[in-house]
């Protein structure tokens, strides 16, 4: 079942140039997608188009096959169902404290401070922020600013979540807590598509991948599919996860990797 789905999508910059060129998608319902391609590419383009920041200059994007509507009230109810997160934090944030950041949507669609205030604690918790819960986020870390920026968008318990690059700029221990709180969204129903360099990550991460080049897209499907593709891979400028090659210098069938994937990948890379 398809969640969103993007019927002939072009998007013309204002100089006149095409960011996307016919993009025909159907995003599938409760996956973790992940969206590859080099620079220029298009990723964050479309991953726009998905919240609703970006009007296609042709085409049509439908949420539950309900068109999208760009009127003040379409799009409030395109962002509810659809949370972003932006590759750059500063462009996202704005409230004065962290906790004023994060409780500013509840704020929108509630007056119960005692529930807001509930909610925004323990988003709080979930995401180490407690002791900067009064500070102001521009003043913080990029790294910080990035997990502000997240809870500011789970506290409103989207359907859809789109991410931009989300692990750039934080260390691994943040960068494994950001893809543990994917994992426990997804479970619980929500879709998860990530954007991002990383082929590693998206092979062990992803449910589906998508390939994009030049603003179209060349591929979509299964990670031991598509990112065995080694012509596929060099046409959209990136490279085969070390793992795959790591499979096939050991004659191992990577087709079957699925049952065994996170385990032997741990054992063979330690």
């Amino acid at each position: 079942m398809s969640i969103i789905k993007l019927n002939n999508i072009v998007y013309k910059y204002p100089n006149g140039d095409k960011g996307l060129n016919g993009i025909n998608l159907s995003i599938p319902k409760g996956k973790k997608i992940a969206l590859l391609g080099a620079n220029g590419a298009g990723k964050t383009t479309l991953m726009m188009m998905l919240n609703g920041v970006f009007k296609p200059s042709q085409g049509e994007i439908c949420y539950k096959d309900v068109p999208y509507k760009y009127n003040k009230k379409g799009l409030r109810n395109i962002r509810e169902k659809v949370g972003v997160l932006f590759h750059n934090p500063d462009h996202q944030l704005f409230a004065p404290s962290v906790f004023e950041e994060i409780s500013f949507g509840l704020c929108q669609i509630s007056n119960d401070k005692v529930w807001i205030h509930k909610k925004v604690q323990a988003c709080l918790q979930e995401f180490e922020l407690e002791d900067i819960a009064d500070k102001t986020p521009h003043q913080l870390s990029t790294g910080q600013k990035k997990r502000v920026s997240m809870a500011s968008v789970l506290v409103m318990q989207p359907e859809v979540l789109v991410c931009d690059e989300p692990s750039a700029s934080l260390d691994p221990y943040h960068s494994d807590l950001m893809f543990a709180e994917f994992d426990k969204l997804n479970k619980a129903g929500t879709s998860v598509i990530i954007s991002t360099h990383d082929v590693d990550k998206a092979f062990d991460w992803a449910d589906e991948v998508i390939i994009m080049h030049q603003g179209e897209i060349l591929a979509m499907g299964n990670p031991n599919t598509i990112l065995s593709d080694v012509q596929l891979l060099k046409k959209a400028k990136l490279k085969q996860p070390r793992i795959l090659e790591i499979y096939q210098n050991l004659g191992i069938d990577y087709t079957k990797v699925d049952a065994f994937k996170s385990e032997t990948i741990q054992h063979t890379l330690n």
